[in-house]
């Protein structure tokens, strides 16, 4: 990648973001978190709801240099259709929008139909759409851009006693020459294929998931993790030659309700080699 290129955090909360509440108004900005989207120089985006248009002019990225979106799930911080369908009418050429069979299926619902309220219906109605898709393969890479994706398998959105995958939630290896970024928002302990999968490729940058913070939580029922499992889960990757002293990693998609003040908690995570996020982090590459 060129001394240009970097991945900018555009949103670092997790659902319960606080960004844009009357009450958060005065706190610093590294507290102010959006909903999760992210930024790859030139032309990506990873996850869109409705903090990003915002987002982007805040950290002066022109909207129209947009050309590709990621999508890494179907749950609300990530991804709204609506919101992508009205993005994508502003731009001067089509937005291809790549996510696995939910998301496209939400995308296409959307050209054509509308819930009105006042009926309790849905009905036909046409919207601009200036978007291409493509649905994801796990283990698949396809060209986005100049840069190769595979979509990995995220450990979030099921029911793990019965194994049943709620919905396929993904997360992304994402390489441009010789550099590797892994993007693994939502996701608990790293399911085992994906591990496999990523065995022997050095991560120049990590972006993980730290949703609870120091909260004691259940990974019987949870997608995300706190730090103790996010320790645990850089130690599996270490055991298989994919993070080093030289891999940046990042905790993101941060709890309001869990995370604490950014310059008290950021601080104790430096401690270990982390990056705490915030919304409008540049990490070059």
């Amino acid at each position: 990648m060129s001394s240009s290129s970097h991945f900018q955090i555009l949103g670092s909360g997790a659902g319960d973001a606080n960004f844009g509440a009357p009450d958060t108004s005065a706190l610093p900005q590294e507290d102010q978190r959006r909903f999760t989207c992210n930024f790859l120089t030139p032309d990506v985006l990873i996850d869109f709801n409705h903090h990003t248009p915002g987002a982007l002019d805040t950290f002066d990225i022109d909207p129209a240099t947009i050309r590709y979106l990621l999508i890494s799930h179907g749950h609300f911080d990530h991804f709204q259709p609506l919101e992508i369908i009205r993005f994508a009418a502003s731009l001067p050429q089509p937005l291809k929008v790549f996510g696995n069979s939910m998301v496209i299926d939400a995308l296409e619902l959307c050209r054509n139909t509308l819930y009105d309220e006042t009926s309790g219906r849905f009905v036909k109605h046409q919207e601009p759409t200036n978007l291409e898709t493509e649905k994801l393969v796990l283990g698949r890479r396809v060209a986005v851009g100049d840069v190769q994706v595979t979509p990995l398998l995220g450990n979030h959105y099921m029911n793990k006693p019965y194994c049943i995958m709620e919905q396929q939630s993904l997360n992304f290896l994402i390489e441009r020459q010789e550099k590797r970024i892994f993007y693994g928002l939502d996701s608990s302990y790293m399911m085992p294929q994906t591990l496999d999968l990523l065995a022997g490729k050095p991560i120049d940058l990590a972006i993980m998931d730290a949703t609870f913070g120091a909260r004691q939580i259940d990974p019987v029922t949870s997608g995300h993790h706190n730090w103790i499992m996010l320790d645990e889960t850089l130690d599996d990757l270490r055991a298989r030659d994919c993070i080093n002293s030289r891999t940046v990693i990042v905790a993101a998609h941060l709890s309001c309700g869990n995370i604490g003040v950014h310059d008290e908690v950021a601080p104790q995570q430096a401690d270990k080699g982390i990056t705490m996020a915030y919304d409008g982090l540049i990490l070059p590459l």
